[in-house]
């Protein structure tokens, strides 16, 4: 923990296999953010049920082939849709911060109807960059779109992706770090994801902290100074065959940015 802020790294039910190097960090690591593969197991939520951190899930998106809002996807939507709410029983056994969802691209009214049939608790939407990578308009990119799904989905919550805000921010010719610290004011978030990236690039990329153009002393700032803890994922690339060693490394990059209060 930094300060107010609770360090997490995100690996996927494929990745169990590091959680015996993420327990030997726990005074570094805070939590673990799971992404659910959508052929998960029984065995992958005893798994989850048994962690000794506390831990968010990250349902599948579009790398996946999951995209609530695109109609050409629906009957894969409602596949993995019916699945989740199949091992509902199962599920509610789960003590997570979050269950993170993307509201993703095409049509907004059937992005909310689709995440309106998830029967589980807590769900939190995660901002969008407003460019896709294959060029796709996104959804829940700014405050006024994210707002329909929070006014038609009751208990919904907030995760706030600072990479997909800034990439935003670049898309609609905004003051990037303006626009994170008004995101911060319109919802308090549950959860927060953070990478690197370039100023001149619109689409996401997930870079490591230390590449890219982000003025993460700043970015740093804004978080320290935020009323609330903050639960921050770092999204950064990593080289499975070494595990966890790159993730350690953007968290050690993270803390040595100059963290001055005020």
């Amino acid at each position: 923990m930094i300060q107010n802020i609770n360090i997490g790294i995100k690996i996927s039910t494929k990745n169990f296999n590091f959680l015996s190097e993420i327990y030997l960090t726990d005074e570094i690591i805070d939590f673990i953010e799971i992404i659910l593969d959508p052929e998960f197991t029984t065995k992958d939520i005893r798994i989850i049920k048994s962690l000794k951190l506390p831990y968010a899930i990250h349902f599948p998106n579009s790398n996946n082939g999951i995209d609530f809002g695109d109609l050409t996807k629906n009957r894969e939507n409602i596949a993995f849709i019916d699945r989740i709410n199949q091992y509902k029983n199962k599920l509610s056994e789960l003590k997570p911060i979050c269950y993170i969802i993307h509201p993703e691209s095409g049509d907004i009214e059937l992005s909310i109807v689709n995440i309106q049939k998830l029967q589980m608790e807590p769900l939190a939407l995660e901002n969008m960059p407003k460019l896709g990578i294959h060029g796709e308009n996104m959804l829940g990119y700014d405050a006024n779109s994210l707002n329909m799904y929070f006014k038609c989905i009751d208990q919904l919550k907030f995760c706030f992706d600072i990479n997909h805000a800034i990439k935003t921010a670049i898309s609609m010719k905004r003051d990037y770090l303006l626009f994170v610290k008004e995101f911060l004011e319109f919802k308090k978030p549950i959860l927060f994801h953070i990478s690197g990236g370039n100023l001149n690039i619109e689409t996401d990329e997930h870079l490591a902290l230390d590449e890219g153009q982000y003025n993460l002393s700043k970015i740093k700032k804004i978080l320290l100074n935020y009323k609330h803890n903050v639960n921050l994922t770092f999204e950064t690339p990593r080289n499975y065959e070494k595990k966890i060693n790159d993730d350690l490394k953007n968290i050690e990059f993270f803390k040595k940015v100059n963290n001055s209060k005020g």
